[in-house]
């Protein structure tokens, strides 16, 4: 079937990505190839063998978004929470040995809580293989690494040390207004505004999903991604496309997850099978 085109339109910073929505959460590499030789190779000590893996462009990240194989993108934010994502070179994929998160401190397994979709291909900008932690935030501590189950270890960057360390920008919602119903077919048009009622300037994310029905790919996200100064106001519009809504009438929820949460039930008539 041939996929369809999704329509946004947002102010500055507002990108839309189509999927199929999932419960199964994500783990961060579920991928099981076989290792090559190379990579059984790596499995040795640094004792045995030069590696020629490495792990690059480390960034921590208060909220993140993802991309997911079959599924919808989303967007990943905790109070509580941040993320540390590299690109790992070298290797096809990174099962073949274990990876942690390390500081003076303590440690963290790989790991990405509550994503929906299929298998994720790209977590923070990084495309597969890579590797992401779920920390706590802030995080003030010493030698913060990632580290091998080989013994391997590759320092975190200064300026994601600054970022672990900070405190993250805090959301409420003002508003999300959607019609109290749509003829399929018609596009639907959400607003969304939200302000960051904390003292620190940082990115707001979040998603828009509004389900679909009846084919493959049948769920449809749309992520809020905008730089936002303490205090301020961000505001996005966009509109759904809902030729692929439903095929029947009845209601259908929208809802919204990630710096803010919320849902809203549409009611859609003119109900049919697409085609």
């Amino acid at each position: 079937m041939k996929r369809r085109r999704v329509l946004a339109t947002l102010g500055t910073g507002l990108a839309g990505v189509a999927g199929c929505l999932s419960e199964s959460p994500s783990t961060p590499d579920e991928a099981s190839e076989t290792p090559t030789d190379d990579e059984r190779t790596d499995q040795r000590t640094p004792s045995q063998t030069h590696t020629k893996v490495a792990v690059e462009d480390v960034v921590v990240r208060k909220a993140i978004t993802y991309d997911s194989s079959m599924g919808s993108g989303g967007v990943l934010t905790g109070e509580d929470r941040q993320y540390v994502v590299g690109s790992v070179r070298g290797v096809e994929n990174v099962h073949d040995l274990a990876y942690t998160f390390e500081t003076a401190d303590g440690s963290w397994d790989q790991g990405l809580p509550d994503t929906v979709g299929a298998r994720n291909h790209a977590v923070a900008g990084h495309e597969r293989p890579y590797v992401a932690f779920t920390v706590p935030s802030p995080l003030s501590a010493s030698n913060p690494r990632i580290r091998r189950s080989d013994g391997t270890e590759w320092p975190v960057p200064a300026d994601a040390r600054d970022t672990l360390a900070a405190p993250a920008p805090q959301f409420e919602l003002d508003s999300l207004t959607v019609p109290d119903s749509v003829s399929q077919g018609e596009q639907l048009s959400v607003s969304l505004t939200a302000t960051n009622v904390s003292e620190t300037d940082g990115r707001f994310l979040a998603a828009v999903y509004w389900p679909t029905k009846g084919i493959a790919d049948d769920d449809e996200s749309h992520v809020v991604d905008r730089s936002v100064a303490a205090g301020e106001r961000v505001s996005a519009t966009l509109d759904v496309d809902t030729a692929y809504t439903a095929m029947e009438d009845g209601p259908v929820t929208l809802s919204v997850t990630g710096h803010v949460a919320a849902e809203r039930e549409v009611q859609v008539r003119d109900a049919s099978t697409p085609t």
